[in-house]
């Protein structure tokens, strides 16, 4: 994907913007307050977008998944590698998240105010849609249109490639959408991080540092001992040694932080390896636009963080409820342009995290240092994947 001029202003003056709002926010903290606004309408401009996107791109990620249905034993086996090491990820970054980040509240806020009496499969499910889209039960939402995509798919009907075409229409609207608002990035994160820096105090700081270190343990352990195993396990091979066959893949996505960018040398070097150029060609460009378990175990985190420096309580239902919408809408948000900050947005109205602005700052301010790491593991996930599915295949042919 080539980058337009409008791109690379959007991505310089969004790093000379977040540069520019750090040392704003520790000369002049004072008067954030005064250009606050400004970052209050970029949030804004991205939650008005938040809805139709989640209905959107995941319903257009299961009318691919129709062609996998199509292509039967590869396409069902790609489905459940990707699951799974998705799970996996959550799993793990929820995991550190309790051990380092979250001590519990301290400030008498209750999580997702309002309705704590609501029990956990009414949090999941609706009885009307329409009055979940009015009130923004992001879950709720998710969980439709899955249920939606999952009957399109099992439908057989010589017209609905139309319903597909008009999603994909509506997507593209989306997207440029998007593009505009993007456009006002790096004023908006000039006036989240000028605002975030300035509100905060030392024990955030002590805060972000356990958030360091719990997400490199996490990111390691995915990357080192969670996907190896996945590769194991279904796909019978070593993955120490074939992580040196694919290193340069990683070492560019490192480089670039993209997984579009990545998609030929990732190509290049699995088929070099060995893998089938049917499965390469379908597994990894789909990866690439639906498997962000690195993003995912990384989204699992800043939710903890935030919801730990907001001096709010979190029991395990609701950090169940965490884990099924980061899982449930890492698809979906996966081939959005600055995907990351969409659903982090996603996340705080989600919980209700109070002060959202301050940790879309803090969100801004982390992730341009977590950007390339967790983007190689995203790459890694998608290298594992096509080695374990060409794997699972071939032995799959042998046993019949």
């Amino acid at each position: 994907m080539t980058k337009t001029a409008k791109d690379r202003w959007v991505e310089i003056g969004s790093l000379i913007a977040l540069l520019l709002g750090i040392v704003l926010g520790l000369l002049l903290p004072e008067i954030s307050a005064h250009f606050s606004f400004v970052g209050r309408i970029f949030l804004l401009l991205l939650k008005v977008l938040i809805l139709p996107i989640i209905i959107v791109s995941l319903f257009l990620a299961f009318a691919k998944m129709s062609s996998a249905a199509k292509l039967g034993s590869l396409g069902w086996r790609t489905v459940v590698y990707y699951f799974f090491s998705t799970c996996l990820a959550v799993i793990i970054g929820l995991i550190l998240a309790n051990i380092f980040i979250f001590s519990g509240g301290s400030s008498g806020h209750e999580l997702i105010e309002g309705r704590e009496s609501t029990d956990f499969v009414t949090r999941l499910l609706s009885d009307n849609i329409f009055q979940s889209l009015a009130d923004g039960e992001i879950l709720h939402i998710v969980i439709f249109t899955i249920l939606f995509g999952l009957a399109f798919v099992n439908v057989q009907h010589d017209t609905k490639h139309q319903l597909t075409n008009l999603a994909e229409v509506s997507f593209e609207v989306l997207m440029r959408m998007i593009h505009w608002v993007l456009l006002l990035a790096p004023l908006g994160i000039l006036s989240l991080v000028w605002s975030t820096i300035g509100d905060m105090d030392m024990s955030d700081f002590s805060q972000l540092g356990k958030f360091f270190l719990a997400t490199a343990i996490a990111a390691l352990v995915h990357a080192l001992i969670s996907l190896p195993l996945l590769g194991r396990f279904l796909g019978r091979f070593d993955a120490w040694s074939y992580f040196l066959r694919v290193k340069q893949a990683l070492i560019i996505s490192l480089a670039t932080a993209s997984s579009a960018a990545t998609l030929p040398i990732s190509t290049k070097v699995v088929e070099d390896d060995g893998v089938s150029e049917e499965v390469s060609r379908f597994v990894l460009p789909l990866g690439a636009t639906l498997n962000m378990d690195g993003s995912a175990l990384y989204q699992a985190l800043l939710t903890m963080l935030f919801v730990n420096l907001a001096g709010m309580d979190i029991t395990l239902g609701q950090q169940i409820l965490v884990f099924v919408f980061i899982v449930l809408s890492s698809a979906g948000t996966a081939g959005v342009p600055s995907g990351g900050i969409v659903m982090m947005t996603m996340v705080i109205e989600l919980l209700g995290i109070p002060n959202g602005e301050y940790y879309l700052g803090l969100y801004i301010l982390v992730d341009r240092f977590w950007d390339y790491p967790i983007t190689s593991i995203n790459v890694w996930s998608d290298l594992v994947g096509a080695k374990t599915v060409d794997q699972w295949l071939n032995r799959s042919y042998e046993e019949t």
